[in-house]
């Protein structure tokens, strides 16, 4: 007989339908499994959405954590296939979500950046003290640097 299975959105229907009574955090080896016990079919094991695997844990406490999550209030705990010696399984490695964190981060310091920048401006706004410069003579600077660089740019294409 084949053994029930959840992922982690049928474990959490179950624990609200209240279908699961407890959790059993299982130790092989190396790493932690969740069992979830319930009404009906007796053990049911914590699986991957994707792949239907065993969903492994290489830290207990974020095993304990995601059965928090799921609502379980109670649980045990199986340790007899620990092996303390044993080595952690190797992290998932997401360069594609690692990628992603960092645009995110950047644009997230780059619209701080902005912000500040704004808030500046609104302080030097407001302030008496502060020169203020016609906006004529800021397009005026402007003109002029722009037509500098374009008078460089003639004399490296020629040259």
């Amino acid at each position: 007989m084949r053994r029930a299975s959840f992922d982690l959105s049928q474990a959490s229907a179950a624990v609200k339908a209240g279908g699961v009574l407890s959790a059993i955090l299982r130790a092989d080896k190396g790493a932690f499994y969740i069992e979830l016990e319930t009404r009906e079919s007796g053990a049911a094991e914590l699986v991957t959405s994707n792949g239907r695997e065993r969903r492994s844990f290489r830290d207990p406490g974020q095993a304990l954590k995601v059965a928090r999550e799921l609502g379980v209030p109670t649980g045990r705990f199986a340790l007899e296939e620990w092996d303390t010696r044993a080595p952690k399984a190797k992290a998932w490695s997401r360069p594609d979500q690692a990628a992603h964190m960092n645009a995110t981060h950047r644009r997230a310091d780059e619209a701080a950046e902005f912000e500040a920048d704004v808030l500046q401006a609104l302080a030097e706004a407001d302030n008496p003290n502060v020169t203020k410069i016609p906006h004529a003579d800021v397009m005026a600077l402007l003109d002029a640097k722009v037509a500098q660089i374009k008078k460089k740019t003639r004399r490296k294409a020629s040259a």
